[in-house]
Formats: structure tokens, C-alpha cells, sequence
């Protein structure tokens, strides 16, 4: 659940700086409501992934700007690469650079 509420109040731009009191999520229904309400136009998938034993759970949330509403769903888990902090880095670096040569800021 505080995944769900991270990943929610993150894509709204607040991060932790939202009362996170402010959000109930229902785990059996895969529902979120703020204030009392489903708030329209978002949609929230978790996902498990297992790294050397250990297992994490985590969430993402998309603004669809439609009439989806905030739903938790499963993502595939061939969108999550797990990888340590100086993989991710290196491959930050090396996208910055690619934007770079390619003239993309």
C-alpha cells in the first residue's frame, strides 16, 4: 500500500509532501480513493520482483487522462529490469551522452 500511495503522490509531482492519511487503498477490491473518492483519469499497477533471494514489492502510476480510475493492476514482468545502483547509473550516463552526440537536451 505505501508504494501505491508513493508511486500516486510522486505522478501528481508532490512526492511525500502530500498527507498520505488523505489516501486509503483497498488491496482486495485493487482500488485507491483520495479524499473519500476515486479520482478519475489514473491507473496504478504493482508489481514483485525477486533479486538474489530477496523479494520487493512496488508500484507505478500513469495519468490516462480518461475515465480510467486508479485501479491496481499486475505489470509484466518483462518491464521491470532489476539492476544494482552502478548498473543504473551507467546506463544513465550512457543515455545522457547518446542524447547528447544526437543533439536531443
Amino acid at each position: 500500500m505505501w508504494t501505491a500511495k508513493e508511486a500516486y503522490t510522486k505522478a501528481l509531482g508532490l512526492g511525500l509532501g502530500f498527507d498520505f492519511r488523505r489516501i486509503e487503498c483497498d488491496v482486495v477490491a485493487g482500488t485507491v480513493t483520495v479524499d473519500g473518492g476515486v479520482p478519475g483519469g489514473w491507473e496504478l499497477a504493482r508489481f514483485s520482483v525477486s533479486v538474489g533471494g530477496d523479494a520487493y514489492e512496488g508500484a507505478v502510476a500513469n495519468f490516462t487522462d480518461g475515465d480510467q480510475h486508479v485501479v491496481i493492476g499486475q505489470v509484466h514482468h518483462a518491464a521491470i529490469i532489476p539492476m544494482d545502483a552502478t548498473a543504473f547509473v551507467q546506463k544513465a550516463i550512457d543515455l545522457l551522452q547518446r542524447r547528447q552526440k544526437d543533439g536531443q537536451s
